[in-house]
């Protein structure tokens, strides 16, 4: 009895041991795939924009042209000028990075002209994407030399992947959203804003989560407040510093004064030093005078007029109708007579008035190498017309500091 007891025990323990090696065997096997899935992925999150917001003269290998649309796709240039020549050098990363870059936005010319830079070195991967690309484009000609060329073994397609003599051959494809990214640019260009920021939002979804702040800019121009804040509320949680200055503006105007304070202390905290001043009446509306007090005395300091009035009416023990003196504040807070009607407005008029300002020295100079640093909380002047796509330029560039 006990030997068929203990004979039933070994039995057991095998078992167990077969399955434990089988299940080793599957997990390794699952980790190869993965590792094998990743590698077939080309990175080119290293090129997003840091904290350039405008072109670069000491870059020699791009024109200010070609500066100014990477960074209006929130590409760094500086850092696609290092990748440039590197790849001119032979780096293959940096060839198989830049060439997955532009063909993203799908700039063909300089795909081919980047993997050729690989294709005279005689790089699989390089040979058997312009292979790929001179085939689709008709030249099948020069794709099948390029074939010829490659390490000998099968060329074929496999998960996103080729194998060229036993070598896994990265292939390159579309960034995923990034079809739905260009349109909603397309869009904006022919002012169909609405379409525009479905396929902005698809491209979000996708994960391109730099497209927040389109959309974000797109409810905004739009009058959708409470979307506009919840999209620049995915900006700022992402580490976006100027929407917070967003958020606070648009629950300001909204009357939403108190709620709006955190967001605008972020902001001055940040550098935006026009904001003591709306920050000054978020205190006073809950008549909490001694702060009141202290960033109205920041304001003055900071240059506004009406904030050094106010801060001598309340010593000299002047009562303030807190009605009639925030509604004329709203309208000068920023600390000029002409200021814009709100802080949102202000964010469109100083677009409107860079553009004016732009469109005055183009005889004189080019634009993309003299544009002036944004300057959010600035009054400006009006203009009879918003121009959506400069204010999504311009306003993105800025918001991935």
């Amino acid at each position: 009895m006990k030997r068929k007891i203990m004979l039933v025990v070994v039995i057991l323990a095998i078992g167990m041991m077969s399955v434990s090696c089988f299940n080793k065997k599957k997990d390794k096997k699952k980790n190869t795939q993965t590792q094998q899935q990743q590698s077939a992925n080309i990175n080119t999150d290293i090129f997003n924009l840091g904290g350039q917001a405008q072109g670069n003269p000491n870059i020699k290998n791009l024109s200010p042209e070609e500066q100014q649309n990477l960074i209006d796709n929130q590409i760094d240039p500086s850092k696609v000028s290092e990748a440039l020549t590197k790849a001119q050098n032979g780096d293959k990363e940096a060839i198989m990075s830049l060439a997955q870059l532009y063909y993203n936005l799908k700039n063909m010319d300089k795909v081919k002209q980047i993997l050729q830079y690989g294709v005279d070195r005689n790089y699989p991967e390089a040979m058997y994407n312009l292979a790929v690309i001179l085939k689709q484009e008709g030249n099948t000609a020069e794709a099948n030399k390029l074939i010829a060329r490659l390490p000998r073994g099968a060329v074929t397609s496999t998960g996103g992947a080729g194998v060229a003599g036993g070598q896994r051959v990265r292939q390159i494809r579309m960034r995923p959203g990034a079809e739905a990214y260009n349109r909603g640019v397309d869009l904006i260009k022919a002012k169909r804003y609405k379409e525009a920021k479905i396929e902005f939002e698809k491209a979000y979804n996708a994960g391109i989560k730099e497209a927040d702040i389109r959309v974000a800019l797109l409810n905004k121009e739009l009058k959708n407040d409470s979307e506009a804040v919840k999209w620049f509320q995915k900006a700022a949680n992402r580490g976006v510093k100027e929407a917070n200055y967003e958020i606070g503006a648009i629950l300001y105007d909204g009357g939403k004064q108190s709620e709006s304070r955190p967001y605008l202390l972020k902001a001055y905290n940040s550098g935006n030093k026009a904001l003591a001043m709306p920050i000054a009446m978020s205190y006073h509306q809950q008549n909490n005078m001694s702060e009141a007090l202290k960033w109205y005395k920041i304001a003055a300091k900071n240059g506004d007029k009406n904030a050094a009035a106010t801060v001598e009416r309340i010593e000299k023990g002047g009562v303030i109708d807190e009605k009639k003196s925030n509604e004329k504040r709203v309208k000068t807070f920023l600390g000029n007579n002409n200021s814009s009607q709100s802080l949102t407005e202000s964010t469109l008029n100083d677009v409107k008035s860079k553009n004016k300002a732009e469109e005055s020295i183009k005889t004189e100079t080019k634009p993309e190498e003299n544009q002036p640093k944004a300057q959010t909380a600035k009054p400006s002047e009006k203009s009879s017309e918003i121009n959506i796509d400069e204010i999504m330029k311009k306003k993105a560039a800025e918001y991935n500091k």
